[in-house]
């Protein structure tokens, strides 16, 4: 049985290993991978406890969730879940009941998911999601249970709860466990992905031929985020759509700045974001002819770009990219040069960065079904911010590049 996006046979492997008789989860990116569904908007506030999933380790074991009262409707019929339990959270929901006249009956209206006489909480009450949860445990024959849940998501104070709550469980972290779950994507996934990827290069595209002098980094993202939203309108986009730009004009490399003058470099690192899944991909720009300098930091990171991108193949660690990359970088005469990671994967978290990360220690092994956005940038205070970054697909013999566009450094008119 599966539901979400959640890949249950792999999943089941992940926990024997681990020696976990479920998971737990509670980071909203998390459920909703799980399950397929938004988890509420109590989940907003990034506590533990707004909404729950409990994964048994039995993959034939159907899925279980606590989410608060509000979308407990819309949650099972996007989910298909049907082992649902919900708990009151601070928004009043009733079911109408009128009068002869068609009035509404104050008297007879009925609160909708919470017993008469309890008041609801000004957020939500963990205590009462943990109390289904419990119960959902004992009924599963789990409230002695190994469980892992995110230990890397999850407050101190909110830890501290679920073990004064579940006393008998034995908790164990399973951040790096869940995190390679959702690092391989669901068919769905790869689609929003690749939609906002495809987006993101409109925008570009149409941002290489209108950035100019005279525009400061606000108006430069403006063009890029207009060609977006143009590109998403043409295609008829239903998906909810959003959208981020990192942009910096000038010699500080972070600052937004501005206005662009004949020399300026502009750093242009955006992503648009379908359904929650964030697109990411760079470029940089100069305006009127580079300046050797300008040339020579561009031209070593094109470098480190493709020694790295040649080492990130399926079956081999991230971390031959890293030394591929930081060695070439280091061989284009920047002895000192140092990155903590020249890339990550792509999902639906809070930030667009995901793990795994093509960093020095990282041993994970690209694999088929991974989004990964691969980079080398450098941030040279008094010259500006360079960076190359293309989003990549795996597929099981290389990577597909989501963002076709020049890799050299774009020489803008000062017109």
């Amino acid at each position: 049985m599966s539901s979400g996006f959640l890949d249950r046979a792999r999943a089941a492997r992940l926990m024997e290993a681990a020696r976990l008789d479920a998971l737990v989860l509670t980071d909203p990116a998390s459920l909703r991978h799980a399950t397929g569904a938004f988890p509420g908007v109590a989940t907003l506030f990034r506590r533990a406890g707004a909404a729950l999933a409990l994964i048994p380790a039995d993959p034939a074991a159907s899925i279980a969730a606590v989410v608060g009262d509000l979308e407990a409707a819309s949650f099972r019929a996007a989910s298909g879940l049907s082992d649902i339990r919900t708990h009151p959270i601070w928004v009043e929901t009733a079911s109408a009941r009128f009068d002869p006249a068609g009035r509404l009956d104050a008297a007879l209206t009925s609160t909708a998911c919470r017993p008469a006489g309890l008041d609801r909480p000004e957020t939500f009450d963990a205590t009462l999601a943990l109390g289904e949860l419990r119960a959902l445990l004992a009924e599963r024959g789990l409230s002695c249970a190994r469980i892992g849940c995110e230990m890397g998501f999850i407050p101190a104070a909110d830890l501290a709860a679920m073990q004064a709550a579940l006393p008998d469980v034995t908790f164990v972290d399973a951040t790096e466990l869940v995190a390679r779950l959702r690092m391989v994507k669901h068919p769905t996934e790869i689609a929003h992905l690749t939609t906002a990827a495809e987006l993101t290069v409109a925008g570009l595209a149409r941002l290489r031929t209108e950035l100019r002098a005279g525009l400061d980094a606000a108006e430069i993202a403006a063009i890029w985020r207009g060609e977006v939203e143009a590109e998403a309108r043409r295609r008829g986009l239903r998906e909810p759509l959003t959208s981020w730009a990192y942009i910096s004009v000038g010699p500080d490399g972070f600052a937004p700045g501005g206005p662009a003058r004949p020399g300026d470099i502009v750093k242009i690192d955006v992503g648009a974001v379908v359904a929650g899944y964030s697109a990411d991909m760079a470029r940089t720009a100069v305006i009127g002819e580079p300046g050797p300098a300008q040339r020579q930091v561009h031209a070593a990171l094109l470098g480190a770009f493709d020694a790295g991108l040649a080492a990130l193949t399926p079956g081999r660690p991230m971390r031959e990219a890293h030394r591929a990359a930081t060695t070439a970088m280091r061989e284009a005469g920047f002895s000192g040069f140092s990155r903590g990671h020249f890339g990550h994967g792509l999902g639906a978290g809070v930030f667009n960065e995901e793990w795994p990360f093509v960093s020095a220690d990282c041993e994970v092994e690209v694999e088929a079904g991974m989004m990964l956005a691969f980079e080398t940038p450098y941030y040279v205070r008094g010259l500006g911010g360079f960076i190359i970054e293309d989003q990549f697909l795996v597929g099981a013999r290389g990577l597909e590049c989501l963002s076709p566009l020049p890799r050299d450094l774009w020489v803008i008119d000062p017109g």
